[in-house]
């Protein structure tokens, strides 16, 4: 093969959709990226938040977001689902908030259920102040466990 045909090869491997990737026959199918059938697309309810820096609700409706930690309170906002995936035993949903005053520090709020759908606890909330951070993963971020009220 010419060395200009493995270029042209590496290039479009490298510029093909991760999903065109995952299909490949010789790469293996990521669990993370499936949802069980039994999860909703959004995850909607009222949460507690438990400890000092928690303490307050998350309410997720159809339309708004609202997450009052006693720091940093978030009124309602109408928000975007900007991921759902499951990793592992994990299902997370990412609320990107649209419009949130800049009182509001965190403006992406990630919520993460480790148990069975029916169960009221085992919930996690993880708030980031961008988009970018939670893609970075970034240590300035705001960790609760909560517990499902509804």
């Amino acid at each position: 093969m010419k060395p200009s045909s493995r270029l042209l090869l590496l290039a479009l491997l490298l510029c093909a959709p991760a999903a065109a990737r995952a299909r490949a026959p010789d790469k293996p199918v990521r669990a993370e990226s499936a949802v069980p059938p039994g999860e909703p697309r959004l995850q909607l309810g009222l949460f507690d938040g438990t400890g000092r820096a928690c303490g307050g609700q998350l309410k997720i409706t159809p339309k708004q977001l609202s997450w009052s930690p006693p720091f940093s309170p978030c009124p309602p906002s109408t928000f975007t689902l900007a991921e759902r995936r499951q990793k592992g035993e994990a299902t997370r949903w990412v609320y990107r908030l649209v419009g949130a005053p800049k009182s509001c520090t965190y403006k992406v709020v990630v919520l993460e259920k480790v148990a069975r759908p029916e169960a009221r606890i085992a919930w996690n909330a993880y708030s980031f102040t961008s988009m970018k951070a939670y893609r970075a993963d970034s240590n300035d971020q705001l960790s609760c466990y909560l517990v499902k009220l509804d």
